[in-house]
Order: C-alpha cells, then sequence, then structure tokens
C-alpha cells in the first residue's frame, strides 16, 4: 500500500515533555488587593506544553504519542484517562508517586486577560536512557521542549545518529520549543530542524517584532551561512501580528493573523499553534510558509472556543489551495505503478484547508476580543 493511502500508517509524531494540570478560574476581574472575590465559574484541565501539543495533533487528526513521566497518584488519575480517551499513546511513558506541577489561571471575565500563579516545583524528567529504549523507526517527528538541556541534547543527538547515512525521507525531523531559560538551552538550536520562540522570549531578548527575533537567532549560530552546515528554520509566533519565520537559506515571511469574532479561552494557544505547524508540515507537507499561515489559522479558531476539542469539527475539505501533486519528471517509477489508487489517495491526503468562522484580511490582522457589555444597572424611581 502507499503511503499516501491512510493517516493511519503513517509514522507518529513524538512529543517529548511534561504533562501538568491547571485549574482555570473566571472571575469579573484580577484584583489582588481585595481579600475576596468571586470566581463565575472554574474548571481542571491537563495541561503542560508537549502534554498540549499531542492533544491538539491527535484532534487535527495525526498519530501522536506523549514521551514523559505520568503521576500514578490517584488524585491525577483524570490525566490518564483523558490521554487513553483522546488515543494518545503513553505505552512508554515512565510513572513517579509524586504529584504533578499545577497552575492556577485566573481569566477575567470581560477582557479574557490571564494571569498565571504557577507552582515551579521539582518534577522528574524523562531522560537519554529512557529514550534510547524507544525504537525511533516508529516516528517521523519529534517535538521536544526546551528544558531539562542536558537530557535533551542526548536524546537530540541520539537522533541525529539515528538519521546519520539514511535518506531525507527517511529521517527524523527535530522541532524544539522555547518558552523560557533561553540562555539555558541556546546550545541545542543549532541541533534541531525547526525552532519555535515565543513572543515573551524575543521580548525579553530586546527583540520587538517577529523579523528581528529571526534575525537575532540567525546571528546566535556562530558559523556563517555560506558554511553548508545544520541550520534550523525559525518561527516565532506573534500574538495578533501573526507570525515570522526565516528558513535555512535566511529568507523571511511574515504572515498575518487571521480575524477572529470573539475571544473566549486563551489558554494553550500556542500550544495549538505548534501542533498545527507539525501537522501542516509533516502530514500534509506543506512549506514553511504555507505551514505557518496554516498554524496562525487554526490558532486563531481556537481561540473562539474553550479547550481543543473545536480543533475536531474543523472542515479541511475545501478547494480553495492547489493540491501539490507530482506532475512530469517528478513522477518516479514506483508512482506510475500505484496508478490512480495513489494519486486519489494522495490527492485526498493533501486536500486543502478551510476554516469556518475565520475571515482573513490583506493586510497584518489584529485579534481583537468582542467585548460583551456589562448589563446595565436600572435604577427605579418612586
Amino acid at each position: 500500500m502507499s503511503q499516501w493511502c491512510s493517516i493511519s500508517v503513517m509514522k507518529a509524531v513524538l512529543c517529548v515533555g511534561c504533562t501538568e494540570v491547571d485549574y482555570v478560574t473566571t472571575i469579573e476581574k484580577v484584583d489582588f488587593q481585595s481579600d475576596r472575590s468571586r470566581t463565575q465559574n472554574g474548571t481542571l484541565h491537563r495541561s503542560g506544553r508537549s502534554s498540549n501539543v499531542s492533544t491538539a495533533l491527535r484532534l487535527l487528526g495525526a498519530n501522536v504519542e506523549l514521551f514523559g513521566v505520568l503521576s500514578r497518584n490517584p488524585t491525577y488519575r483524570m490525566i490518564l484517562d483523558d490521554l487513553e480517551r483522546r488515543g494518545i499513546d503513553i505505552s512508554h511513558c515512565t510513572f513517579t508517586d509524586e504529584s504533578p506541577p499545577f497552575s492556577t489561571i485566573v481569566q477575567e471575565r470581560w477582557t479574557r486577560r490571564c494571569t498565571v500563579i504557577y507552582c515551579d516545583k521539582a518534577f522528574p524528567y524523562v531522560t537519554a536512557a529512557d529514550f534510547r529504549k524507544l525504537d525511533l523507526n516508529q516516528y517521523g517527528w519529534v517535538n521536544f521542549e526546551a528544558r531539562s538541556p542536558r537530557e535533551t541534547c542526548d536524546m537530540i543527538r541520539l537522533i541525529l545518529d539515528h538519521n546519520n547515512g539514511k535518506e531525507e525521507i527517511d529521517r527524523i525531523v527535530v522541532s524544539l520549543q522555547i518558552f523560557n531559560a533561553f540562555a539555558e538551552v541556546i546550545d541545542l538550536i543549532g541541533m534541531c530542524d525547526y525552532v519555535f520562540i515565543t513572543k515573551y522570549i524575543a521580548e525579553t531578548r530586546g527583540w520587538n517584532s517577529p523579523k528581528e527575533a529571526c534575525e537575532g537567532i540567525n546571528q546566535l549560530l556562530r558559523m556563517p551561512r555560506d558554511i553548508r552546515i545544520r541550520r534550523p528554520c525559525v518561527i516565532v509566533p506573534w500574538s495578533s501580528l501573526g507570525a515570522g519565520c526565516m528558513t535555512t537559506e535566511g529568507h523571511y515571511f511574515e504572515l498575518p493573523a487571521y480575524k477572529t469574532k470573539k475571544i473566549v479561552d486563551r489558554v494553550g494557544d500556542s500550544d495549538c499553534f505548534t501542533a498545527a505547524f507539525i501537522y501542516a508540515a509533516f502530514v500534509r507537507q506543506r512549506r514553511l510558509a504555507d505551514a505557518v499561515d496554516f498554524a496562525n489559522a487554526v490558532a486563531s479558531f481556537k481561540l473562539a472556543y474553550v479547550g481543543f476539542d473545536c480543533l475536531g469539527h474543523l472542515r479541511i475539505d475545501s478547494v480553495k489551495l492547489p493540491v501539490k501533486m507530482k506532475v512530469g519528471s517528478e513522477v518516479s517509477s514506483d508512482d506510475e505503478d500505484n496508478g490512480d489508487q495513489q494519486n486519489s489517495c494522495k490527492k485526498h491526503l493533501l486536500r486543502p484547508f478551510e476554516f469556518p468562522d475565520v475571515d482573513r484580511t490583506d493586510s497584518i490582522a489584529t485579534i481583537e476580543p468582542e467585548v460583551e457589555q456589562a448589563p446595565e444597572e436600572r435604577v427605579s424611581t418612586n
């Protein structure tokens, strides 16, 4: 059977990192000077960057495995139940009796601005020794969180050793999410194929735009570009301005944001962006700029809904974008042997995307929340 005949036969995406717990509560207005505040509602969520990315990828239709340390504490059984319910493979995870890291996210009702209170407790992290036990032939893409630099470096080296001597199509793609402690993980950048830099990290480095961030990362790579060595593609999501990206050759692209009619939930939008990019680049085989554009649209779509379940309802069956098919000399003898079946399956797999209820403007768009009007107080007269 051709590799294009089913997404289910494609290699899995491995997400390496932590799984945490978030308690999200909504109040009228954040006021930490007050002794008491009344909450509107509250929900408990499985979270963590790799955990969120794996959830979004699974909802988009990719085969996903989560590789990390999970808690067997009965209080947090909901984490394991949710992972199993969504079909995320955790067969190679290690377990501990410790409680996972915990965050409280306070969200204002009208502005949807979030205040995060993070419990930065020590928690076990996966090691290169655990990673060495994996059969890397099962994976086509591995996404790392930028934490535990020594262990992450050793794990990436194992992938590079695995890729050595293999054809491009058989190599594992490595991506890295950098969200804090930039100075500690800077040496990991040159080892990856794709690097995601958050707006927060860029601003702490003095980079005030996606382009400045991409150029800043480019300058940090020690070897000049004319020396052909491994260089990553850099992706910098920038909230309402969309995202910027730079190819390995140094070509910069800036993709504007999509407008969403109403912002309901900002929690996890950056992880949703990462997952959508991986899906577009790996599963759908889109080029860098096209994958970033898709990630912008999916992240904006998610803002209008609570949680990630909305991603399972995305319609991707329109024909607005051209389907990338091999023509002429690009068709190999293997392609000819497979005939119409492969072409039909490939056309279905690479069909363009459609995003309901999301508008696109020609210029750089901003995501503006539709602020609800607070109920007016009626004053009665006697």
